[in-house]
């Protein structure tokens, strides 16, 4: 005999026992692991992954290209200029590192999501949102296997930064040469010269070019004078004046970079991504060798300093990796989504004494793999890592 003080308790009880029941009847699923020995012939579903993480290294390298002047070894004897360059070459610095996280699928954790045959018979609907690359949720700026892989991409901030260089190197390229040719005649024992003219045209050395180019400087020097000085007693505009001066001035440069050479300066973009492993922990992985003559190259490139990237694990998960281990169900039907639970680790990156970047990030692969009740059908992850965002239990 049941005593009634007790029979609203017990009718609640069962109450919530049919309610749980019914939930499991209509959204039940069970979750395999995807490998060689999973058959799934006979079996409805779909398939989802759980991402692994990748860190993106984003390095900014300005390139100043040296060009030597066509009249540079001229430049002391005419102009006494010294230290100036008589060759090309190139100068790299790196001025920026960014660190950022791409995820992509876990070729390891790739699962298979039965449903229940009450579900896919009756009205009952079950939503399952998936990115492209087969994830359990949407990632925005989700990249493929493809994408991950190591690239180097340049960008040029200048147009057509090769036009125009040296634009006063020599107008015309020929001068004229004039011979005075004498011949002596002799007429009736008298002797008479005669004198001729032979005009022909002769190509210009180079020194003669870094003449008729120093010339030009000294008059364009002389006219600057001239007209800040007011030789020419015109009473100039400010304006008028300003424009006559740098353009005096423009040319002044223009004519000097013919002993004195050019620089022109690029901004260059480069991309790498590393696959963190989790047993490469503490372990400096290279990620590129870099050189102020030749730039950025490749980690296994010789000639250059090598750049590594830092990893340090700020948790340790073993022991919920161990308990995670020996959870796993005798009854498989019982095993529902998968999810990670993902380990903070410190990312960091130093190329110099003043570049040097440190980042906090939660590494996925870093972490341990365990499964929700076959009852929840109703689970959000985080996209990143893999791990439960909002779950939903009835």
């Amino acid at each position: 005999m049941i005593n009634k003080r007790f029979k609203p308790a017990i009718r609640l009880l069962v109450s919530g026992i049919l309610t749980i029941f019914s939930f499991i009847a209509f959204a039940q699923v069970t979750v395999h692991h995807v490998d060689e020995n999973l058959s799934i012939n006979d079996k409805q579903g779909v398939f989802y992954a759980l991402p692994r993480t990748f860190i993106k290294v984003d390095i900014t390298v300005i390139k100043t290209e040296y060009y030597a002047g066509p009249y540079s070894e001229f430049a002391g004897k005419y102009l006494d200029l010294e230290d100036v360059a008589t060759n090309d070459y190139n100068e790299y610095a790196i001025t920026d590192v960014k660190l950022s996280t791409l995820a992509e699928p876990d070729p390891d954790q790739y699962y298979f999501v039965e449903f229940d045959e009450k579900t896919l018979k009756e009205d009952e609907a079950i939503l399952f949102s998936l990115s492209e690359a087969g994830l359990s949720s949407g990632i925005n700026g989700s990249v493929s296997r493809k994408d991950i892989k190591e690239s180097m991409t340049a960008r040029v901030d200048a147009e057509d930064a090769y036009s125009g260089l040296f634009q006063y190197q020599a107008e015309t390229n020929l001068y004229e040469k004039t011979d005075t040719i004498i011949r002596k005649v002799v007429v009736d024992t008298v002797t008479v010269e005669k004198m001729y003219f032979e005009k022909k045209w002769v190509e210009k050395s180079t020194e003669q070019k870094a003449v008729e180019a120093a010339n030009m400087i000294s008059k364009l020097r002389e006219n600057r004078f001239n007209l800040i000085t007011g030789y020419h007693e015109i009473a100039y505009a400010a304006g008028t004046m300003s424009y006559m001066y740098q353009e005096l001035q423009r040319m002044e440069d223009e004519y000097l970079s013919l002993f004195t050479g050019i620089k022109i300066k690029k901004t260059l973009n480069y991309t790498f991504t590393i696959l963190p492993e989790s047993n490469e922990e503490n372990v400096p992985i290279p990620v590129f060798v870099f050189s102020e003559r030749s730039g950025i190259k490749n980690a296994g490139s010789a000639g250059g300093e090598k750049i590594y990237l830092e990893i340090d694990k700020l948790s340790d998960v073993q022991q919920l990796s161990t308990l995670a281990a020996n959870r796993s169900p005798t009854d498989k039907s019982n095993q529902g989504f998968f999810y990670r639970v993902p380990v903070a680790a410190k990312i960091s990156i130093e190329v110099s004494s003043d570049i040097k970047v440190e980042k906090v990030y939660q590494i996925a692969q870093f972490g341990t793999v365990t499964f929700l009740p076959g009852s929840v059908s109703t689970v959000q992850f985080h996209p990143e890592t893999g791990g439960v965002k909002n779950i939903l239990i009835e």
